[in-house]
């Protein structure tokens, strides 16, 4: 009987140790089993330490699992900057393909509606290689091994917004998939930029869909994330 209250006492204490990490908890089984075996070896006693050793396991094991969901390793972003609403679409189609994060990548002061007068905005931004102000941060950054980032061909290239953006953040060691959507121009020159702008990131194969077709690219979307082999990316 005070063997077996023993056993259950020391079963309490690996467990209250479990967040003390894998160590703490090893150390708790090894002393019990000491005291244990030098009360007498028998079957059952053998039986008991195993029993507690694979309890032992168990509850490192969990608490590995809890670690590294609190620190949210191998998490995926989909970012994304949408004037018209066609990258927004085609981010959301993203989402869904690979469960990921959406953040929508914003200016402090919000572009205009005028469709001419934004032309005539972007233009300027890039003549003066501007970087916009971001109306918000990316959260727990650190928790993303992939991200994707989306926006609209301007003048042949990315917003300037988007610059503001991947300078925001340390790249190193993290995947950028880069999206477009456009009337037709494709990525134009932003593919070249990118580098400069996320220096340390490894940059995969974007995919460009033609803003009159997002509508129907949800195939096009799946064969193009299917191929990026994203699971040995992470």
């Amino acid at each position: 009987m005070k063997k077996l209250v023993s056993i259950v006492l020391s079963l309490a204490l690996v467990v209250s140790f479990a967040g003390c990490g894998e160590g703490a908890a090893e150390s708790q089984v090894e002393t019990t089993a000491t005291s244990i075996q030098s009360s007498g070896s028998s079957s059952e006693t053998a039986a008991e330490i195993l029993e507690m050793e694979e309890t032992s396991a168990a509850v490192s094991e969990t608490s590995e699992d809890w670690a590294e969901s609190e620190n949210g390793a191998g998490g995926t972003l989909i970012a994304y900057f949408s004037w018209s609403g066609n990258t927004e679409q085609m981010a959301q189609m993203i989402q869904e393909k690979t469960g990921g994060d959406l953040f929508e990548i914003e200016p402090a002061t919000p572009y205009t509606d005028d469709y001419d007068t934004l032309l005539d905005i972007a233009r300027q931004e890039q003549d003066d290689n501007a970087r916009p102000q971001l109306a918000a941060q990316v959260d727990q950054w650190d928790s993303y091994d992939v991200v994707f980032v989306g926006y609209p061909d301007w003048w042949s290239d990315a917003p300037m917004l988007i610059y503001s953006f991947l300078e925001s953040y340390d790249w190193e060691g993290k995947t950028l998939v880069p999206f477009c959507t456009s009337g037709g121009s494709g990525f134009g020159r932003s593919l070249d930029q990118l580098p400069e702008s996320a220096p340390g990131a490894v940059i995969l194969e974007g995919l460009h869909v033609s803003g009159s077709s997002v509508d129907g690219a949800s195939g096009e979307i799946d064969s193009w994330i299917d191929s990026l082999n994203l699971g040995a990316a992470e």
